[in-house]
């Protein structure tokens, strides 16, 4: 039975993967089109656009997927009343987000954002919609269907917003794209599952039990993850934050690409180990020692090799953002520990912890930002910098969260955060002697260099893990996960 788990949760992280590939190398081509078509300006626009709104969505989120996921059983009832609470909360959110759009506008000095937030509000009413049955999916680790979705509404999306660029030639274009993109997924949500929702308001008080503390910790977990963009938009111009974004977006792909995949699949998992702690322990550890065999020897290369990367993937109108991309690579390395921490929690019912850890790093933030803007020293590279030290307290403190409330050794997950570090630091050491050797034109260097990259990093990842006797474990299983590829061809 276990061992048929762990095949249904790496089939899953697999899908989830193929769907992440699949929507972000579209993505990806939309993306590079629109900044060689729109301005920075236009996306610091609608970077501040959704910023709001998605702080409003949060406020509104109940936390229906996690809920009935975590239960153990999932009737009819559970799933209308859950769906029937979502548009509840969401309604709500797009009448606030419609009543508070001047003051917002006011406050962040951004006339046209009164406009865009305006429109905006169709986005969370719409996306309300969804049918609730596709979380009957997630319960049984098919992700299958999810990915089939997923990919056909990016399919259709992506050439609709190329050619509203295109048409328009300014931010509009990303804000109906982002409608569009909605509008489809709930059609496609009802053509992919026979479930049909009805209105239901029978087991809200049940639900809001959990729900609250959902609601709070996803609050303080976006606040936390937003707070900078927000104080940035008020104290500096829309084209800086702007260029902040677009380099989080770039720099954090190896997480949201490689890593994020894994996140449902393996939440869904834990819910079935949970009162078995050996087995959640390993679970976790699992998941984490794939993510930072991926995440470390990513960021290290991004933050040697920003200036290329940037010239190759944003082209030279972006090259100033070519420091902030290095330093936002680094952050990443706090990210899976803080990710599967939520998962650990959630799924024990201590989700108030999280909301304590999430308020001390907006504390964190909020302290550097006017500490500089007081100095009259803000801009985006500075404030990086300090957000780039902050990750490695942000590293320790999740840590020490481990061990203390689910008694995981915190040397062990140290040492699989660390233990990548040295194989990327020789890579990282061989790449640059041989890029002063390469006389390639950009794209074809940055490609060489990845490829030689790969080359020198795994052979000497493998080795190092046979040293590791301690840790053979997690790293067994990815050899493990590699030979399942199998089962996407079926």
């Amino acid at each position: 039975m276990r061992a048929d788990l762990n095949n249904k949760i790496a089939i899953g992280y697999l899908w989830n993967l193929l769907s992440k590939w699949l929507i972000r190398s579209l993505g990806l081509i939309s993306t590079l089109c629109l900044v060689r078509i729109l301005d920075p300006a236009d996306f610091g626009l609608v970077a501040l656009a959704t910023i709001v709104l998605s702080f409003f969505v949060i406020l509104s989120d109940a936390g229906t997927n996690q809920y009935l996921i975590k239960s153990e059983d999932c009737t009819s009832e559970m799933l209308d009343s859950a769906w029937s609470l979502n548009v509840a909360l969401k309604m709500g959110c797009a009448v606030t987000v419609a009543l508070l759009a001047y003051q917002v506008t006011h406050y962040l000095h951004e006339p046209k954002l009164y406009e865009v937030l305006l429109v905006s509000c169709f986005i969370p009413l719409v996306s309300s919609l969804k049918n609730i049955g596709l979380v009957l999916y997630e319960r049984e680790l098919d992700f299958k269907p999810l990915t089939q979705l997923s990919v056909s509404v990016k399919v259709v999306v992506v050439p609709v917003t190329l050619l509203l660029a295109f048409t328009l030639k300014n931010y509009w274009a990303l804000v109906f794209g982002l409608i569009v993109s909605e509008v489809l997924t709930v059609a496609g949500s009802y053509l992919l599952h026979p479930y049909r929702p009805r209105w239901s308001t029978s087991l809200w008080d049940k639900q809001w039990s959990f729900s609250k503390w959902h609601l709070l910790s996803m609050t303080t977990g976006y606040v936390r993850s937003r707070i900078d963009a927000l104080l940035l938009g008020r104290f500096l111009a829309s084209k800086e934050v702007g260029m902040y974004r677009v380099s989080q977006e770039f720099a954090w792909l190896p997480f949201t690409e490689l890593i994020a995949p894994a996140t449902s699949s393996v939440y869904a998992g834990l819910t079935h180990v949970r009162d078995e702690m050996a087995e959640f322990h390993k679970t976790i550890l699992r998941y984490l020692a794939i993510s930072y065999c991926l995440v470390v020897p990513s960021a290290f290369f991004l933050y040697s090799f920003s200036d290329l990367f940037t010239t190759v993937v944003l082209g030279e109108k972006w090259q100033d953002a070519s420091p902030l991309i290095g330093m936002l690579a680094m952050l990443m390395l706090s990210m899976p520990l803080n990710i599967s921490l939520q998962f650990v929690l959630t799924n024990l019912s201590k989700i108030k912890y999280l909301v304590i850890l999430d308020i001390v790093m907006i504390a964190s933030t909020v302290g550097i930002i006017l500490g500089l803007f007081t100095r009259g020293q803000l801009d985006v590279f500075l404030y990086t910098e300090f957000r780039m030290f902050l990750a490695i307290l942000f590293i320790t403190m999740l840590s020490l969260t481990y061990k203390w409330l689910i008694k995981l050794s915190f040397f062990r997950l140290i040492s699989i955060v660390t233990l990548p570090m040295l194989p990327a630091f020789i890579m990282v050491s061989v790449l640059k002697v041989i890029q002063t050797h390469l006389d390639y034109p950009d794209i074809m260097s940055l490609f060489t260099l990845v490829v030689i990259g790969g080359a020198v990093y795994c052979p000497l990842m493998y080795l190092l893990t046979i040293f590791r006797k301690q840790a053979r474990d997690e790293y067994a299983f990815i050899f493990a996960i590699l030979r399942k590829l199998s089962p996407l061809k079926q």
